[in-house]
Protein backbone atom coordinates (compact mmCIF):
# COMPACT_ATOMS: atom_id res chain seq x y z
CA UNK A 1 0.00 0.00 0.00
CA UNK A 2 2.87 2.75 0.79
CA UNK A 3 4.49 1.79 -2.85
CA UNK A 4 1.25 2.70 -4.49
CA UNK A 5 0.88 5.88 -2.05
CA UNK A 6 4.39 7.16 -3.23
CA UNK A 7 3.65 6.45 -6.61
CA UNK A 8 0.46 8.30 -7.30
CA UNK A 9 2.61 10.66 -4.94
CA UNK A 10 5.01 10.68 -7.46
CA UNK A 11 3.11 10.60 -10.79
CA UNK A 12 0.74 13.31 -10.29
CA UNK A 13 2.14 15.36 -7.42
CA UNK A 14 -0.40 15.33 -5.08
CA UNK A 15 0.00 13.96 -1.71
CA UNK A 16 -3.19 11.07 -1.24
CA UNK A 17 -2.73 11.23 2.65
CA UNK A 18 -3.98 15.27 2.75
CA UNK A 19 -7.68 15.54 1.78
CA UNK A 20 -7.71 18.22 -0.51
CA UNK A 21 -5.50 16.34 -2.93
CA UNK A 22 -6.98 13.22 -1.92
CA UNK A 23 -11.04 14.59 -2.78
CA UNK A 24 -8.92 15.75 -6.19
CA UNK A 25 -7.93 12.41 -7.16
CA UNK A 26 -10.91 10.36 -6.03
CA UNK A 27 -13.14 13.47 -8.03
CA UNK A 28 -10.36 12.01 -11.20
CA UNK A 29 -11.55 8.69 -10.51
CA UNK A 30 -15.02 8.92 -10.79
CA UNK A 31 -14.69 11.29 -13.78
CA UNK A 32 -12.73 8.87 -15.66
CA UNK A 33 -15.17 5.67 -14.67
CA UNK A 34 -17.82 7.78 -15.93
CA UNK A 35 -16.27 8.87 -19.27
CA UNK A 36 -15.42 4.63 -19.76
CA UNK A 37 -11.67 5.80 -19.70
CA UNK A 38 -9.53 4.27 -20.79
CA UNK A 39 -11.49 1.81 -22.83
CA UNK A 40 -13.10 5.14 -24.66
CA UNK A 41 -10.76 7.33 -26.09
CA UNK A 42 -11.56 10.77 -24.74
Amino acid sequence: MTYRLERIRTLTGTDPAHPVHRYRLQTAVIGARLLDWPNRPL
